[in-house]
């Protein structure tokens, strides 16, 4: 945000007040080279967090333009700018894809704010380049400084009001799944991490028992949503005839909505099973390939 706030100024600068060689061309380089460090920076950051093999060629590809921005004239400036721009369109294209894909409920939601703030301050920023205010005029310049600032602000908001990039590692967190009947039987368990070494069915009854302790002392009737012990959580979705918890190392709110999807999801393919469930537990071995889905990525050990 501060490079992009000094490639403003530094254009307000070449176009109201240093209007003419050398001034001008000094104050336009260095607007453009202040957006370049920005995008180094910002390129950088998301290749860290993305699981792709990228080999930082994003950011090497930014470094470039802006070395040559540097010894560019002022008729390849705004050629180097838009391409500097596709790059980050590319990897932006990256990082939503894969974390819209991957997320859900709230966490979904914030991301999509945070791709509209960016989207607007993008288009802002086009706007206010040089060709679009010597051709369209101080007006269309005006609207684009409005999208750009709107832009920031938004993505500001969603940025600080949202756990979206606090649980970009969610699948990190997550250690086993089980499906429990009302029962109390094990109908389901998948383990996202091969370590971890629990009695399934123990584990099951004694996750059913915490369950009804629970209900009987809030006399509710749908059961805990989350349950933390120690540096262990539990989340839990409920449905009528069987219960999904996700241990997990941190209750975040996208893992909860992932195993209410799960849960949904289960559901609606299993159904009929669960209803005349007599303890005959292998048909629901195919649900390992719905939860590597919607849990990816996992590794299981499957039963």
């Amino acid at each position: 945000m501060f490079g992009m706030a000094c490639n403003s100024f530094s254009f307000i600068m070449s176009d109201f007040y240093f209007t003419t060689d050398p001034g001008s061309l000094m104050w336009i380089k260095i607007g453009y080279l202040m957006m370049m460090v920005a995008l180094i920076g910002f390129f950088f950051a998301l290749e860290q967090i993305l699981p792709y093999r990228t080999r930082h060629l994003f950011t090497a590809a930014g470094t470039i333009v802006a070395f040559i921005t540097i010894l560019a004239s002022r008729e390849y400036l705004t050629v180097l700018a838009l391409s500097a721009s596709l790059v980050a369109f590319g990897i932006l294209a990256l990082f939503f894809s894969f974390y819209v894909r991957n997320t859900s409920g709230v966490v979904r939601g914030s991301m999509r704010m945070i791709f509209f703030g960016f989207l607007s301050g993008f288009v802002g920023y086009i706007l206010r380049s040089d060709f679009i205010y010597y051709g369209l005029g101080e007006p269309v310049y005006l609207l684009g400084a409005f999208l750009l600032v709107s832009g920031l602000v938004v993505m500001g908001v969603a940025l600080l009001g949202s756990p979206a990039l606090d649980e970009l590692d969610w699948n990190e967190k997550m250690l086993e799944l089980f499906v429990i009947h009302s029962s109390g039987v094990l109908m389901y368990h998948h383990k996202f991490i091969p370590i971890v070494d629990l009695d399934e069915n123990l584990t099951a009854a004694g996750l059913t028992g915490v369950q009804e302790l629970f209900k009987e002392i809030t006399q509710s009737k749908t059961g805990l949503n989350t349950l933390s012990v120690g540096e262990i959580s539990i989340l839990f979705a409920h449905k009528t005839n069987f219960t999904t918890a996700l241990v997990a190392k941190q209750a975040y709110r996208v893992l909860l909505g992932k195993t209410r999807d799960f849960s949904d999801q289960f559901e609606l393919i299993f159904g009929d099973a669960v209803k005349t469930f007599s303890g005959e537990v292998t048909q629901f071995n195919n649900a390992g390939r719905l939860a590597i889905n919607l849990f990816s990525p996992g590794t299981s050990d499957q039963r």
